[in-house]
Parts: structure tokens; sequence; C-alpha cells
């Protein structure tokens, strides 16, 4: 069986959907900023090279727990990480104006040209946003005006069943809906959300998605390394 996995496998391409952790990265406004310090070093004479990290939880590409906007939500460590590997399906919205409020409609859509959205898919917008990641001073552009998914766009993935949910920008919801509306439905019923992913225009419409939290007990999000699997052309 192991055999017939790996040659699956090698049939497919992996395009990497994350941003790069480093220092001076952008990172949202009232979140604590991503350091990476040395430890030990070589020219230190330590012998080996370690190094300390500090970060927000909701740093860089990451999934964001129930417990983020539900009081009584699980944290990370007890998310079922099997739901975060599956059928993914990206989105584009990057044609529309910035903070366009991403409606049922568009998404009925998108079903017209490629197909029903099921139950357990992992739906993916494509705002463009990730193109506008850059670090300090020249971070500004990613944090402002990029469109999010509507209260009704949410309801309607979450009735199909579909249980995690992502976009390429800074957050979900659009810009300037302070309400957080697709945060508070979509966490609230125990679902994930992804945010800051990368290289979505590198993917077709369907897709194999993979990413992988890391198990902080009572984290409320974590960083992913996530990936998208293609077929070889």
């Amino acid at each position: 069986m192991n055999s017939e996995l790996f040659a699956l496998l090698r049939d497919y391409r992996v395009i990497e959907l994350n941003h790069q952790y480093e220092p001076l990265m952008p990172v949202w406004p009232t979140h604590p900023r991503f350091f990476r310090n040395d430890v030990e070093t070589y020219a230190a004479g330590d012998g080996n090279y370690n190094n300390l990290l500090q970060l927000s939880d909701h740093c860089g590409t990451h999934v964001d727990s129930p417990a983020h906007f539900a009081p009584e939500g699980k944290t990370i460590e007890q998310v079922d990480v099997t739901r975060l590997m599956g059928r993914g399906l990206c989105i584009d919205v990057s044609a529309y104006p910035p903070d366009t409020e991403i409606t049922t409609d568009m998404i009925a859509a998108w079903e017209q040209a490629h197909g029903e959205i099921r139950a357990r898919d992992i739906v993916l917008f494509r705002t463009g946003y990730d193109r506008e990641w850059r670090c300090r001073p020249d971070h500004k552009t990613v944090l402002s005006d990029w469109s999010g998914l509507s209260a009704a766009g949410a309801a309607y993935l979450l009735a199909k069943g579909v249980g995690v949910i992502g976009t390429d920008a800074m957050s979900l919801d659009a810009w300037s809906n302070h309400d957080y509306p697709a945060h508070r439905l979509i966490l609230g019923s125990d679902n994930l959300i992804m945010e800051n992913l990368a290289n979505l225009y590198q993917v077709p419409a369907i897709f194999t998605f993979i990413a992988l939290p890391l198990r902080i007990k009572g984290g409320s999000a974590s960083p992913v390394r996530a990936i998208a699997l293609v077929p070889n052309d």
C-alpha cells in the first residue's frame, strides 16, 4: 500500500502556499511581530546553531481555531487535522474592486463553471493580496482594502458542509467589515479559517490541499505549512 501511495505522489508536483517567516514580515497591526534570535552559533564557538522564535499564533500563513471567536470553541490542539487535508477549491475574486464582499452569486458562478461545491471541500479565495506581501517598511498595502467573504457567502458554504474556508488576504472578512461576520459564523459553528495563504494564482480551480498546524495547547490558531498537490503536466 505504501509503495502504491508513493508512486501516486510522484505523479504530482508540490506548490508552496506559505509566506516565508522572517524578521520584518507583515503582521496584523495589533499582534506581536515575528522575531528570530540566535541562541547558539558556530561563530560563538557553541558547536551548533539554534534560534529563539517569538511570534503570534496568527503570524503569517495560519489556521484559526474555533476558540478565536467562540469562547467555548475548540483550541488548536483539539482540531481534527484530517479536516485540513482534502479537495481544495480556488475561487478567484482578484478581478473585483478592492474591499468587495464576496456574495453567494459569485460563489454560485464559480460552481456553474467548475462544478458543485461538496461537503468537506476546502474553499480558498484568491484575492491577489499575496502579491502585496512585503516586509516592513513596504508592507502597508497588504494591511488594507482586501476583499472578503460576506455573511451570506459564509452561510452558503457552511450549508453545503464546507468546514475549512481560507484566503490569501490578512483576514477572511472584508477589510472594512469590522463586525467579522464570516469569522463569527464559521468559527462559531466549529469550523476553521485559513489566512495569509500564498501563490493561489499557481493552482488550478480544483486540487489537493494539505496544511498541518502545530499542536499548541490552548492555541487560538497556529502557523501551518500549506501545500497544494497538482498533477504533473
